[in-house]
This record gives C-alpha cells, structure tokens and sequence, in this order.
C-alpha cells in the first residue's frame, strides 16, 4: 500500500508537468508559421521546446511511478493533469476557463477519482504480459496512430478523433514501460529481449507527435487532454486486470458508483468542449488568428 501511495505523489508529479507541457506546446504553436510540416516550424519554437522537455520530465516520472506502483493506481491518478492543463491554458494563453469549464474540469477529475476509490485495485502478483500479447498490442496502438493521422490529413477538425487515438497510444505505452521497469529487476539487458521496450521506444514518440496535432486541431486544450487521460486509465485498468495480476472491487455496490463515476467523466468531458473559453483580454490576438492557420503536414 505505501508503495501504491508513493507511486500515486509521484504520478501527481507527472501529471502536472505533462499538463503544463500540453499548453506550452501549443503556446508555442501560436507564432506564424511561413510554411513546410507543423513539426519543422515547431522546433524553432522556445515554448515548444519548453513544453517538450516538461513532457521529457513528466514521463520519466510516470515511469518511476509504474515502476514502484500499480499501473491502474499509477494511471487513473495521472487524471490531475487535466486540473494542471487548465490552469496553464489560463496563465500561459489567457484562456480563462469560466464557470462551466472549470465544473467541467472538476467534474470529469471526481468521476475518475470515484472510479478508483470504487474499483479499490490491488496488485497480487508481478507478471507481465508475453512477448507475443505485447507486440499485438503494440501493432494494435500503431494502427490507430496511423489511421488517425491518415484520417487528419485530408480531414479538418478532428481534434477528439486524435486525442482519442493519442490516449491509447500512450496508454500502450505506459504498458510497455510498466513491463520494462519488472524486466530489469531481473537485469539490465532483460529488457532488451523483449517487446515492450522496442514498443515504448516506437509507440510513445509517436503518440507525442500525434498529440501535437491532436491539440493543434481541438477547441480546447483541455478537452483534448480529458479525452487522452479517459483512455489512458481505461486501458491501464484492462492491462493491470489481465496481465499485471491487479484486482478491483466486483460488489454490486462498488460496480454501481464506478459507473456512477463512469457517466460523471463523460458528462465532465461533454461539458468542458462545449464550454468556449473566455479571454481575459476581450478581442482575437494575432496569436490565435497564426495558430488556427498553422499547416498540418
């Protein structure tokens, strides 16, 4: 227990850096971008580069964290990322949420929450999945990377549609690296025989690139942000059930109020992308005009 309790701190930790990161990259999106792909214009972007290096430190911490912890404890609590991204979207783009945004917001945390305090996961044994499941999965959050981006590309809009796409890539990812992190109690050079190394090194660099498109095309950063963070626990409470020897609470009871939970993230979600922000300075900046015109390669 002490040990899911130190790895919880430090996903709290993660959290808030890979939310900030969030709206730091698309800060940096914000500044004209003459022309050739999204990515070239980004890298000469300090606020991107200062986002991404939030999101280099949030995931060494989630992966400290899913090394000490559960990875369902791990990954539902990485929910307060989504309470970081809009107090960032507010500080670093003026965005200011509003009444509706930050129920919303509140609504979609509470839901998450109250699914792990339903659900009560505990870790009974230290297994990970085998060679063969995890290059399915693998290939599995590949494929919708692809198709998404495949999708965005002669598509516009479609900023849910990648963000959903983004949570499971990183929710495979954080499989992968939870799996790593067991291997190399048994040696370093465990790891390198096996799947999930090759799969977190390949799926994760590519889910970080597709969530700059996903928050490039959603309204709000933190819509796109609640739906990554919905998906990614999800996959991490089948994963953990499945192959990491996890149990959960199966009472009516506990069942009841983890759905009860379920809907309140959704409705969270539904009411924070329909909410527009508010500025705190009325009148459309040049930022936002330059950011809505950015190509997407």
């Amino acid at each position: 227990m002490s040990a899911d309790l130190a790895a919880a701190g430090i996903a709290v930790l993660a959290a808030a850096l890979l939310g900030v990161s969030s709206v730091a990259q698309r800060r940096g999106m914000t500044r004209p971008i003459a022309s050739g792909p999204l990515l070239a214009g980004l890298l000469t972007s300090p606020w991107w580069w200062i986002g991404t290096s939030a999101s280099v430190g949030g995931l060494a911490l989630q992966f400290l964290a899913l090394s000490l912890g559960s990875l369902v404890v791990v990954q539902t609590t990485m929910v307060s990322s989504i309470a970081a991204t809009t107090l960032a979207e507010w500080l670093l783009l003026g965005r200011r949420p509003g009444l509706r945004g930050w129920a919303g917001t509140a609504l979609t945390a509470t839901g998450l929450v109250g699914v792990l305090g339903a659900l009560s996961p505990t870790t009974a044994t230290a297994a990970t999945p085998g060679a063969a499941v995890m290059t399915v999965l693998g290939g599995l959050g590949l494929a919708a990377v692809a198709v998404a981006a495949l999708r965005a590309r002669w598509s516009a809009g479609g900023g849910l549609a990648l963000a959903a796409a983004t949570g499971l890539g990183y929710g495979v990812t954080a499989v992968a690296l939870k799996s790593v992190g067991a291997q190399l109690a048994a040696g370093w050079s465990t790891p390198l025989t096996h799947p999930a190394l090759w799969v977190a090194a390949v799926l994760g660099p590519a889910a970080v690139l597709l969530s700059q498109h996903a928050l490039h095309r959603a309204r709000r950063v933190a819509a796109a942000v609640s739906l990554i963070v919905v998906i990614d626990p999800v996959v991490g409470l089948l994963a953990g059930i499945t192959w990491f020897g996890e149990r959960i609470a199966t009472t009516p009871a506990a069942l009841v109020l983890a759905a009860a939970s379920a809907v309140a993230v959704v409705a969270g979600i539904a009411v924070t992308h329909s909410t527009p922000p508010t500025r705190d300075h009325p009148g459309r900046t040049t930022d936002d005009r330059s950011a809505e015109a950015l190509p997407v390669p």
